[in-house]
């Protein structure tokens, strides 16, 4: 999505977009638009496309510092993190044939790699195509870089305080711990992805990473600092510049922190002239500068919210500072109120398209923490610089109180609802129409709007899972996850697909908050990855797991996680009898058979029979052939009323088991766009001839299922509002 296209539009629409504004929109958009696609048309067309899939040697120079990824899972394999950066390509040679070229790469190892950026090196990879719009292509190093030249001085030496002040940090335990490096000098590589996900959902991901916020104090304190010393304002004005481009360096001029720069330079112009015209003409300047220097910033969210927070705080904070005034606040108190609320108004349109979620707390979470940002930006940058170890480290104990403040404020802020729109122009047009509503001051429209929004979001709350839900199959992309229902909030759950956000909110929307019995069919990643969010939101009694404990890493995940929780090895035979609120129920367990001679993850899955009340449940895990036919061997197939189809409905079945089966409905878990053509077609058709209806996540979303076999699906429709 252009993300520029739609700030500017922002901009332009609070401008309520006067005479001839239109016609410098059209240009700019068209000027952006067109160096973007000559970028990405020599990106696409270059020489690298012929290599895809070979190994190659090359030489070029790291643009970035070398981060660590999180552990992805891809299909039934859970992959370990690696370490990426970016770098520019300046030679390539495969089969004797040397080519010279200048272009942007992304450059993956799965070892631990000492490069700093500037430094030049020569490596071989094996060359992938990549989803990466702002480079050529995807380098996986086959070997160990070897260092052709050393960066420059002023690279070394920022490294190095980088590095020092990472080490001293490390003392610091918990978030607050890693909250600092990222806060003072941009180092986000050892905070969790569940710090980051809190802090995003209650809108304070700018203080994640350096931030136009840490520009704006340190200007602001090298200004009060420098007034003491120097008379003329102007010189103050360039040393404190000077100051910043020194700051941007150590930080790293990665694109968000020159933007960053940029929007805290366009700020202290309007500071200094006192003109909101200069200050918007600077800002358009601004904006146009690092689109024709970086086409790609345009696809980038962050350089929207950049933007959109800076016209925000143009446009609105003055005029919401003056109402604030005229109630009876002082000016200090009323500019401390007015700059993240006119940021937030201008952003949540933004922020809408990128989450589909607004929460109703930000502004709020953003004043209560606003305070602890400054104590920490600026001792940390000072600590950064001080080449006494003690010294340093007292600062950071210093302002570790509000570092820890602002991580436990965003962990309990978390625990509010959020705002979920669609991710699309309706969720947009919902933000703007509220935003021109308070504008122009129609309140009988803005109420108007709350109370469809309202019907809309108790209808859906009504209509999912339904208030005599018997079964659930959550929508957790490629993967498995079912839940039973017992009543009193608690659950039978058979496998937790493979992401532990969307494990977590689907037992939250079933309002699960026990778990008496957890079945892991097997240890694919599809299946056991989401098993956290589990953890998280309810609590596990007792665990059920496949006899075969492969693949063995996320065996010993499983198993690591689970270590105070009872765990049983199940084999065919195998018989549960429980109470629920709905009636009795049984859990028999078909499959693995203990004598049987086939191998394999996949058929090591538990396949097994569930009765609760009046519906019968088969739930097969990922079962093949080989085991489906001797299932079918041993007879005794019960007709069922819901079948969960193995394997995500691959075509790799044995249709005589669900002829036998005979089930009323057929549910498929899959995720939408998968890589493995699943479900197959004619698994579906064949399926549907045994008289099943069947039902499928990617395209209904989680489904629930009540007692006379009715359907609710929780579709992921275009109008879709909730709160969660």
């Amino acid at each position: 999505m252009p993300w520029s296209a739609i700030a500017i539009l922002l901009i332009f629409f609070v401008l309520s977009v006067r005479k001839g504004a239109s016609v410098i929109l059209i240009c700019a958009l068209l000027i952006g638009s067109s160096t973007l696609a000559l970028r990405e048309l020599s990106l696409a067309h270059g020489p690298l496309r012929n290599w895809v899939g070979k190994e190659i040697s090359f030489s070029a120079v790291v643009t970035t510092d070398p981060t660590w990824g999180s552990a992805k899972v891809r299909g039934a394999q859970s992959l370990p993190a690696s370490l990426t950066f970016i770098a520019r390509v300046s030679e390539v040679t495969f089969q004797n044939r040397i080519i010279s070229l200048r272009t942007p790469v992304r450059v993956m190892s799965r070892a631990s790699v000492q490069l700093i950026p500037g430094t030049s090196f020569r490596a071989t990879a094996r060359l992938s195509s990549t989803r990466e719009r702002k480079v050529a292509a995807l380098f996986i190093l086959t070997s160990t870089p070897t260092v052709i030249s050393s960066a420059s001085v002023i690279q070394r030496t920022t490294s190095g305080l980088r590095h020092r002040f990472s080490q001293r940090s490390e003392d610091i335990a918990g978030d607050s711990g890693t909250l600092i490096p990222g806060l003072v000098l941009g180092d986000t590589s050892r905070e969790s992805a569940s710090f980051i996900s809190v802090m995003r959902r209650v809108g304070l991901t700018h203080l994640t990473a350096v931030s136009g916020e840490n520009f704006s104090i340190i200007a602001a304190t090298l200004l009060w600092i420098f007034q003491w010393f120097i008379r003329r304002h102007n010189i103050r004005i360039l040393l404190t510049a000077i100051a910043l481009i020194a700051f941007i360096f150590l930080v790293r001029p990665s694109p968000s922190v020159l933007r960053a720069s940029v929007m805290t330079g366009v700020l202290l112009m309007a500071k200094v002239k006192g003109s909101r015209a200069d200050a918007l003409a600077s800002l358009g300047f601004a904006i146009g500068l690092l689109i024709l220097l970086d086409p790609f910033q345009a696809l980038d969210a962050g350089f929207a919210l950049s933007v959109a927070a800076t016209a925000g705080i143009l446009l609105l904070a003055p005029k919401i500072s003056s109402h604030f005034q005229s109630k009876g606040f002082n000016e200090k108190l009323s500019d401390f109120i007015a700059i993240p609320i006119s940021a937030t108004a201008l952003c949540s349109p933004i922020i809408i398209a990128i989450s589909g979620q607004l929460s109703p707390i930000s502004i709020p979470v953003n004043l209560i923490v606003s305070l602890a940002v400054a104590p920490i930006t600026i001792c940390g940058f000072v600590a950064a610089l001080l080449p006494w170890d003690p010294l340093a480290h007292l600062l950071l104990v210093v302002v570790n109180p509000c570092a820890h403040w602002i991580s436990w404020v965003a962990r309990k802020s978390a625990d509010f609802p959020v705002l979920s729109l669609p991710r699309n122009v309706m969720g947009l047009a919902i933000i703007l129409f509220a935003i021109t509503c308070s504008l122009k001051r129609k309140w009988k429209l803005l109420l108007l709007e709350f109370l469809l929004m309202t019907l809309i979001f108790f209808g859906q709350t009504m209509a999912w899972p339904g208030p005599q839900w018997r079964l659930a199959n959550c929508d957790v992309g490629q993967g498995d996850a079912m839940v039973i229902n017992l009543g009193d909030h608690q659950g039978i759950v058979i496998d937790v697909g493979p992401d532990s956000a969307l494990m977590q909110r689907c037992l939250r929307d079933l309002k699960i908050k026990t778990i008496p019995l957890l079945v892991l069919t097997h240890f694919h990643a599809d299946h056991v990855g989401g098993l956290s969010g589990v953890l998280k939101g309810a609590i596990v009694k007792s665990l059920w797991i496949s006899p075969l404990a492969e693949p063995a890493a996320e065996y010993q995940s499983v198993m690591n996680q689970m270590k105070n929780v009872p765990t049983a090895a199940v084999h065919e035979g195998q018989i549960l009898n429980f109470s629920s609120e709905f009636g009795p129920g049984r859990i028999k367990i078909i499959w693995p058979s203990e004598g049987s001679q086939i191998s394999g993850i996949n058929n090591s899955s538990i396949a097994l029979f569930v009765t609760i009340g009046n519906i019968s449940i088969f739930a097969s895990g990922d079962i093949e052939p080989p085991a489906q036919e001797e299932i079918v061997a041993a007879g005794h197939i019960p007709d069922v009323d819901i079948l969960k189809v193995a394997h995500h409905g691959s075509a790799y079945q044995d249709s005589r088991l669900y002829q036998e089966l005979r089930a009323e409905v057929a549910l498929i878990s899959v995720g939408a766009g998968n890589s493995y053509g699943h479900p197959s077609r004619d698994t579906v058709a064949g399926l549907r001839r045994t008289g099943a209806r069947v039902f499928r996540t990617d395209i209904d979303g989680a489904i629930s299922i009540d007692a006379s076999l009715r359907i609710r699906a929780n579709k992921k429709a275009w109008w879709k509002i909730s709160w969660g």
